[in-house]
């Protein structure tokens, strides 16, 4: 009796805890407004489309998912706290089906199909629809078109032409090896230095990464515009730039891997060939065009005043 007095002690302590606790937490529930309702619709939509991405895509293409419905959230942040659902029987109606189907298509994705990157911006519709009526959905003008990247993705994979961009990723990558000391040759697509090489094939020409720093691009400029015409066209034009550079990078740290020992079966080549290097290359290039666009959007900023400067400091 005397052994189980203390943990008889400790249950009765938890129970003092926990109740109070227990019944603090209702209050700290969201109340079940049209809002707080709507928006959990489109959380649980923007997560089942992830966790499919997840579970049938490589992690580039997750990540981008991830990104693009960020960028749609980023886009309409400014209409979060004044938002008032008031749908008509109509664009309920329409947006209930539209969700279910896409819900129920998306469940039976399990390999690479471009259905999935089509039903987000689909679902975004349908979402939208929950919201207001059929007239009222130029107000999730900009959240829709970052949604529309995800398709916009699939088709430049299809439209861009692979052969002169696994040419050109070769001889860049012949280029960074060139610097850094290392004789080697350069044949069409083939890499071949003294102990090793590489051969630049359609899966790893970088195109994914060219393809989705140009969508990257056009959700910074929904997001965050800018107006010079110069601008935009810089930021495009050296949107699929940086993300052939980067990748020719990947591509000559692979054949440098080869002439150092590290074949195709070593954990060092398979590491920047398949998805978890090539997702750090992809970081490195949103990164830099991140900079570069932030560096152009500050030029366009009109200089803080004598009494700003004074507050933010």
């Amino acid at each position: 009796m005397n052994l189980s007095a203390p943990w008889l002690q400790r249950c009765l302590a938890w129970r003092h805890r926990l109740v109070p606790w227990l019944l603090e937490q209702p209050g700290r529930i969201p109340p079940a407004t049209p809002r707080n309702l709507w928006l959990l619709i489109a959380a649980v939509v923007a997560t089942q489309n992830l966790a499919v991405f997840h579970t049938s895509q490589n992690a580039n293409n997750t990540v981008f998912a991830l990104l693009v419905w960020g960028g749609a959230l980023i886009c309409m942040e400014d209409q979060l706290e004044t938002l008032e659902p008031s749908p008509s029987l109509l664009s309920l109606l329409l947006g209930t089906v539209l969700l279910i189907l896409v819900m129920a298509r998306t469940a039976v994705v399990l390999h690479w199909e471009g259905i999935l990157f089509a039903l987000a911006p689909v679902a975004g519709v349908a979402l939208a629809l929950l919201c207001v009526r059929p007239g009222g959905l130029a107000r999730f003008r900009d959240p829709l078109l970052s949604l529309m990247m995800l398709p916009a993705f699939a088709l430049l994979m299809r439209v861009l032409p692979e052969k002169p961009i696994s040419l050109i990723t070769a001889r860049m990558a012949g280029f960074w090896i060139s610097i850094l000391g290392y004789p080697n040759e350069v044949m069409e697509r083939n890499i071949t230095l003294v102990n090793g090489g590489v051969e630049v094939l359609g899966a790893c020409n970088g195109l994914d990464m060219m393809s989705q720093i140009l969508c990257v691009a056009v959700i910074f400029l929904l997001a965050f515009p800018v107006r010079s015409n110069v601008s935009r066209l810089v930021l495009f034009l050296s949107a699929p730039t940086i993300g052939l550079l980067c990748n020719s990078i990947r591509i000559a740290i692979l054949a440098l891997c080869t002439t150092a020992g590290n074949g195709k079966t070593s954990p060092m080549f398979k590491f920047f060939h398949e998805d978890a290097g090539s997702l750090v290359f992809s970081g490195v290039a949103v990164f830099v065009f991140g900079w570069l666009y932030l560096t152009l959007l500050e030029r366009e900023l009109p200089p803080l005043q004598p009494q700003e400067s004074s507050d933010l400091s």
